[in-house]
Parts: C-alpha cells; structure tokens; sequence
C-alpha cells in the first residue's frame, strides 16, 4: 500500500522524512489531543484508527506496484477534525508497516500522501461545505459524507501515480490501462463507505461528531 514496498532514492527517503515530521509537529502545535476529553470518544477515536487500518489492508494491487485501497481520511476528519486526523493517520500508517514487515524508507512518503494529503483535502472541503451549502442534515451528509471523500482519494490515487511516473523517469509504462476505471471504482467505494458511515453516526451518535456545532446542523440537539 502507498510506497511501502517502492525502492525510494536516498534523498527522497530523507526529504520525506523530514517534511512528514514537520507536518506532524504541525498537527500536535495546538494540542488537539483536548478534542478528547471524554471518554467515549478517546474510544471512539482508537477504534477508527483500528478500522481504517483494516481498511488500508484490504488493497487492490495493479500492475506495475501501483496499489489502491479505501484510505479513510474524510471520516477521521469529519469526526476529529484535521489535527486528530493526521495524528490518527500516522499511527495507521506505523501499523501498517509493522504488521506487514515493511522497509520504513517508504513509511513517510506513504504518510504525506495517503494520509496528509486526503486529511487536508477533506478539511479543505470541509470549510467550504460549512460557508456554501445549506446548513441541514442531508447537505452535512451529501457534502462530507459523500463528495469530499469522493475528490479526496481521486486526487490522492492520481498525485500516487504522478510520483510513480516521477520514479521511472517518467516514463508512462507504469500506468495501468484500467488505472482510470479503478480509481472511479475507489472513489465511488470510498464515497459509499463514508458516506454511510457520516450518516449513521450523524443520526444515531450526534456527538462523536466533533467538528461542528451538532445545534447548526440539527444533528439531535446540543451534545453532552
């Protein structure tokens, strides 16, 4: 999954490092541990680190390395926002590699691109969801449930295979025929999934969903 298993030049290997450390001191700068307070919710937040680890394991493997698989992302945000987000994706990411047996020359670029980039695209999508749509149920669930997970991992699955063209000197024999249709199937999979998941928990558990005032979006009411 991601470029756990890609032979990575030294440089990028170091670079990577160095960049995926700074955006996790970036994340841990404000705290957003206070975010779990309560306990429920530290719960909550472990167990969808566990799910999306599982996630992440249920990959498709195409030729030429290139791999795909739910990512996730858009529901760790949407629930923690992006700070808790990046934390939880790291520790996905370092589960990732220690179950699998992995070279940890790959783990930082596979944290900056499976798991920083779709985390600030879905917040990104996030911001604009809360100024330009409706404030009503159905428009929290289509938006963060449906779309954002949807652009998030196209984008992440296309910046995947730039790198890996990048890698081989560009050369275009690393793309997939099917790549296209694959990644429409990824995203539509990854849509489902979130969105279902936004919605249950939007109806049923209004307070596991911590990035937004639950009163704004009617969510049942002020949480406790």
């Amino acid at each position: 999954m991601g470029f756990l298993y890609t032979p990575l030049p030294l440089w990028f290997v170091v670079v990577g490092w160095v960049v995926a450390l700074g955006v996790l001191a970036l994340a841990l700068w404000n705290n957003p541990f206070k975010r779990l307070q309560d306990a429920t919710l530290q719960h909550v937040w472990l167990a969808i680190i566990v799910a999306v680890a599982v996630l992440w394991a249920s990959n498709a493997w195409l030729e030429d390395g290139t791999v795909l698989h739910l990512i996730g992302a858009t529901l760790v945000v949407t629930l923690f926002d992006w700070g808790l987000a990046l934390v939880a994706m790291a520790v996905v990411v370092a589960l990732a590699a220690l179950v699998f047996d992995t070279p940890w020359d790959g783990v930082a670029l596979t944290f900056l691109l499976f798991g920083a980039v779709p985390v600030a695209i879905s917040a990104l999508l996030q911001r604009a969801c809360t100024a330009w749509l409706p404030r009503n149920l159905l428009m929290f669930i289509v938006g963060q449930g449906f779309i954002s997970p949807a652009i998030a991992v196209s984008i992440t699955a296309y910046l995947a295979l730039g790198i890996h063209i990048a890698l081989t000197g560009g050369s275009m024999l690393v793309v997939p025929a099917s790549y296209a249709f694959s990644v429409f199937l990824l995203a539509s999979g990854e849509a489902w999934f979130t969105g279902m998941a936004t919605a249950l928990i939007a109806v049923y558990r209004p307070a596991w969903v911590t990035t937004y005032d639950v009163r704004r979006y009617r969510l049942g009411g002020p949480r406790t």
